[in-house]
């Protein structure tokens, strides 16, 4: 049963997410200051993405989809590819290198591994793990988020209101559509961002996936583990098409945050991502059907 009180929930999450992370938003600020006052905010990405098609790749299975359409599109230069940073390895297997890695990620977790960051600009929350801050060899641009009163306004304060704020539905994916939408871009694709899940929880290559190949075993296999986090995360149910979906708090909290910003956007904003966010709010179309409209073979002459 889903709560029709998504406020209540706004709340409960952005209070856990306190609880648990206040201190660090604390220690990494001031780990970040040097790369922050050396790097800056995020005004040049804003300048930089206006008027392109943009295209965000969350880390869930639907991603795999959008593979081979992207692989074959991505130097369009009317593109501009943001993917989050537990995607970015995923990508990066299959040839295709983001212009942007966008990260709020305040725990150590190690989502870019050995991976050539060099040629990609990371989009940085300023509380971000310090550790994936400093191993980043490209540029990087800092931002806030879109939060006030205590502690928020201390804490940004402290990073630099100059570097730019975000809103932020709780999870990453909905701050690289926050910025999308915000620099005023030709149109949005969305892939990966499932918010929920039927058989497998992330796409494999991610940086998760690779821990557990490395620790599976004959008696706990790595589809073991799925469904392990999957009976976990099993908050809420609900069924589109024919399936039953399973989501999680923080995801659910997500979904409905993003269909609320979409409600009030006038840019045209397509989702591949399964289930993802309603049709009510974005027009859900293949990868192959978005991509399309970039395909510049010449059309025959109409004798």
């Amino acid at each position: 049963m889903i709560s029709h009180d998504p406020q209540a929930l706004y709340r409960k999450l952005n209070e856990g997410m306190l609880e648990e992370r206040g201190g660090a938003f604390r220690r990494n600020i001031r780990k970040n200051l040097p790369i922050i006052k050396k790097h800056g905010g995020i005004a040049r990405v804003v300048t930089s993405l206006r008027g392109k098609h943009i295209c965000i790749f969350g880390a869930g299975p639907s991603l795999e989809k959008a593979v081979p359409s992207l692989r074959k599109y991505q130097h369009r230069h009317e593109l501009a590819v943001i993917a989050v940073d537990m995607a970015l390895l995923p990508l990066l297997s299959h040839g295709i290198v983001p212009a942007y890695v966008i990260s709020c990620e305040t725990t150590p977790l190690d989502y870019f591994d050995t991976a050539e960051s060099a040629k990609i600009h990371l989009l940085a929350f300023s509380g971000m793990a310090s550790v994936n801050v400093r191993r980043w060899r490209g540029p990087i641009s800092f931002y806030n988020w879109m939060i006030t009163g205590s502690p928020y306004d201390e804490l940004w304060e402290q990073a630099g209101r100059e570097l730019g704020a975000i809103a932020t539905g709780n999870i990453v994916t909905t701050q690289a559509l926050s910025l999308a939408l915000g620099c005023a871009p030709e149109s949005v694709f969305i892939a990966g961002n499932d918010l929920a899940f039927h058989r497998v929880y992330y796409t494999p290559g991610t940086a998760v996936h690779r821990t557990r190949v490395r620790t599976s075993t004959r008696l706990f296999t790595i589809e073991t583990a799925d469904q392990e986090t999957m009976r976990k995360c099993r908050d809420y149910e609900f069924h589109r098409e024919g399936h039953t979906y399973y989501t999680s708090h923080q995801f659910y909290a997500a979904k409905t945050w993003l269909e609320e910003l979409l409600s009030k956007t006038r840019v045209r904003v397509f989702d591949s991502s399964e289930p993802g966010v309603s049709g009510k709010y974005a027009v859900k179309v293949s990868p192959e059907e978005y991509f399309s409209r970039f395909e510049r073979r010449p059309q025959r002459r109409k004798k």
